[in-house]
């Protein structure tokens, strides 16, 4: 199987590296939600794809996970 973000090889959709930077985005969410309130989970999503810091890994997966109506 091919991880569905950069065609490396992957046991269930993405590579390690994607299913790293996925983990790490997942779990920074509460950390953002305490830092900002009210912070939806879409919201947070554009903010870390418009995050100059956010790593290219991080910024793919964000995409993945994002609602396809948000923009």
């Amino acid at each position: 199987m091919r991880c569905r973000l950069c065609e490396r090889e992957a046991s269930a959709g993405l590579c390690q590296y994607h299913e790293d930077a996925k983990r790490a985005v997942e779990r920074a969410y509460q950390l953002w939600k305490d830092a900002y309130g009210t912070l939806g989970w879409n919201e947070y999503l554009g903010m870390v794809i418009r995050n100059p810091e956010t790593g290219q890994w991080a910024v793919e997966v964000a995409r993945l996970m994002r609602s396809p109506h948000e923009s």
